[in-house]
């Protein structure tokens, strides 16, 4: 590529290599690779479960790991699908760094649903991909990425002596569905490695180019927090106990007794950061301005789950739309407060709050700040 046309529209601009030339940038002189790394096999039957873990492959600069699930053989004669289905499928996901802590923290398949449609939509939605089914034949893919986008929170994954694990659970029958089901089926999970490819030391036409992501300068982390959801009419202080980092997104998901999703959280809600209001909504409001954020950035979402209310805390690179990182220290006193509606029952329930956060670790370039 010739020197004059390297990045575009508010790339970086270019650096100086040896000798004056110009120094090509990473995300133009790397590339996407994406590699099987794991097959695993799974027999669905009532009250059973396995765990598979698998060490990732080194190579490259990680992005994620990306799970292929797909179920054959089953037949729901009269029984009834499952709420959560597919995701209720995986009942635990998590990727550990490579001294066993978790960069994606142990969670259920739904909550990672979640995280992958509002917090990188620019993925797509899962449910529009192909092979999709939610039936006795739980499909889906699910990407468990430590990156956000452009290189933001990817790991140097290189030293085959340090390696990154992914963790996950699959469940017994009766998460997927439950009754007289005819038959249960087996279940495969293709677990594909996705990285930055190390790049070239220079183009074709003798340009350096950059060796490191410039995202390295960024973490993520997706943590949860479950509390306890009162009784109807009853007021719930429900604090955000995973404080220290930038929030980019967070997921309320709220469950009644018996785990099914309701829309429970009644008018207002409100949200405090230390002794500042960061907005006083209605759930009709905070909905609606769901909508208006994930359009507004040309990232249209599909119907918004029962249960689920979404604060998202980004950006689309480019637009004068959507929010920056809410940062947050270990000392900041994060609050959300609500009744639970009226008339609510099989109570008390639950509120899981995810949160997907970003961890600064130097000097965040600027073009990558509230994406």
């Amino acid at each position: 590529m010739p020197a004059a046309t390297v990045g575009g529209p508010g790339a970086p601009p270019p650096n100086k290599g040896h000798g004056g030339a110009v120094q090509i940038p990473f995300l133009v002189g790397s590339s996407h690779y994406a590699e099987k790394i794991f097959t695993d096999t799974y027999e669905v039957k009532p009250g059973t479960s396995q765990e598979f873990v698998h060490n990732v492959t080194p190579g490259g600069f990680l992005r994620g790991v990306t799970l292929y699930v797909k179920a054959t053989g089953g037949a729901l004669g009269q029984g009834s699908i499952a709420p959560d289905n597919p995701w209720s499928l995986i009942t635990s996901i998590s990727l550990e760094n490579i001294d066993g802590s978790p960069i994606k923290y142990p969670m259920s398949g739904y909550a990672y649903y979640l995280e992958n449609k509002y917090g990188k939509p620019w993925m797509g939605d899962p449910t529009k991909y192909s092979g999709y089914n939610r039936g006795i034949n739980p499909s889906f893919v699910l990407r468990i990425f430590p990156e956000i986008r452009d290189t933001a929170g990817v790991l140097a994954n290189t030293d085959a002596r340090a390696q990154y694990r992914i963790r996950y659970t699959l469940a017994g029958g009766d998460n997927i569905a439950t009754g007289n089901v005819s038959a249960w089926p087996n279940v495969t999970v293709t677990g594909f490695l996705e990285t930055w490819a190390q790049t070239d030391a220079q183009d074709l036409h003798g340009n350096p180019i950059a060796p490191l992501p410039p995202g390295l300068s960024v973490g993520s982390l997706l943590r949860h927090d479950v509390k306890t959801l009162n009784a109807a009419g009853a007021d719930n202080l429900l604090q955000l106990s995973n404080t220290g980092n930038e929030y980019r997104t967070i997921i309320l998901v709220v469950r009644d007794s018996k785990g099914e999703r309701q829309d429970y959280l009644s008018d207002p809600i409100r949200f405090r950061l230390d002794d500042r209001s960061v907005f006083v909504r209605s759930p009709e409001s905070l909905f609606s301005q769901m909508e208006w954020h994930y359009d507004s950035l040309g990232l249209g979402i599909a119907e918004r789950e029962t249960g689920v209310y979404v604060i998202p805390r980004f950006r689309q690179p480019g637009q004068l739309t959507g929010s920056y990182w809410l940062p947050t220290s270990n000392a900041t006193y994060v609050m959300m407060e609500t009744a639970t509606a009226a008339g609510a029952k099989n109570l008390p329930g639950t509120v899981e709050i995810i949160t997907d956060e970003v961890v600064p670790i130097n000097a965040i370039p600027p073009e990558m700040e509230g994406i």
